[in-house]
Parts: structure tokens; sequence; C-alpha cells
């Protein structure tokens, strides 16, 4: 009878051998690997078509030293963020306009822009804040600043109007919505999947 089950015995132990060796193998090559979670990383805290938003983080024995270093990290991303924008939107544009002198045109747009965001980075409002404290007793701070896209959008046409040369070349409608799709553009490529 011992006989009789034995092949069955066996090559059932096989199977199971089979099936969590190749499951085995997997664990193997994930093994040692953490994911981790950033903080404000999901879409409420990522730029959209309304707002510009960044976040970063700063770590310091003190508190506060780390929260300012924090808030300075993130208000320097924001201003990145916009000012590559911006650009993009101003070479869209110009590839899309006739103007006499392009590089005049695409300086002065640069210069008002980035006196804008200077200025309107003094109101990017706090959208969150995370605070944490390491093993060495140091503290990790993260913060999430966002900025109406509308604020940059209305400063750069006010600076543009201001201007008598570039209020000349310049096509209010065309603009907007070359910002419109470039802010639309931007979210695509960096919401999470």
């Amino acid at each position: 009878m011992k006989t009789k089950f034995f092949p069955i015995v066996c090559a059932g132990l096989a199977v199971i051998m089979a099936v969590s060796s190749c499951g085995g193998q997997k664990q193997v090559v994930n093994s040692g690997k953490t994911e981790i979670l950033m903080p404000f990383s999901s879409p409420e805290y990522i730029t959209d078509a309304d707002f510009f938003r960044a976040t970063a983080s700063g770590t310091s024995k003190n508190m506060e030293m780390a929260r300012t270093a924090a808030d300075l990290n993130a208000r320097n991303a924001l201003a990145a963020q916009v000012s590559t924008i911006v650009k993009t939107v101003t070479e869209r544009y110009m590839n899309q306009v006739d103007i006499d002198n392009k590089s005049e045109f695409a300086s002065k747009l640069e210069t008002n822009t980035r006196l804008i965001v200077n200025q309107e980075l003094q109101g990017a409002i706090v959208k969150g804040t995370k605070a944490y404290q390491n093993d060495d007793g140091s503290y990790e701070f993260w913060i999430n600043i966002e900025m109406p896209r509308a604020v940059i959008a209305d400063g750069i046409e006010e600076a543009i109007s201001k201007d008598e040369k570039l209020a000349v070349d310049f096509d209010q409608h065309l603009f907007m919505k070359t910002f419109d799709e470039e802010m639309a553009a931007y979210q695509q490529q960096n919401t999470p999947r």
C-alpha cells in the first residue's frame, strides 16, 4: 500500500518545491528594498492647472532651523518651477507670432517674470507641513507651498501692458492659451502614476 502512494507523494512534493522555488526567487530579487513614501506626494500637493506647488524638506538639530530651511527650499523650488514653465511658454509663444526683435522681447519678458515671481513668492501659501524627529535627535521638516497660477499670469500681463514696446507685439489671448497648455502638460508629466 505504501508503494502505491509513494509516486503520488513524490510528485506532490516536486510540485510544491517547484512552486515555492519560483516564489522564493521573486522574494530574493526584492529583498533589501523598502519603498519610501514621500510627504505631500499625492495629486492635491502637485502643480495643476490652477496652482503652482512645491514640496521641500529641511533638517537641523534645531526645529526652527529645519522649518526655515524647508520653507526656503520650497520657495526656491517653486521659483524654479515657475521660471521653467514661463520660459517654455515664452519660447512657444514667440514661435507662434511674428515679433521684430524676438531676443529683446524674450529678455524683457524673462526679466519681468523674475521680478513678478520674486514679489509673489512672498505671498505663497503653506498648504501643509510635517515634522519628524530623527534617531540622532535632529528634526526633519517638510513643507508644501502653493501659489495661484492666475497671480503669475496676471502679473505678466500687467508688466507687458506697462511696457509700450512689449505691448505692441503681445497677443494676450494666444499667450494665455499657450500658458494654459503648458500648465496642463506640466501637470500630466508630474502626476504620479
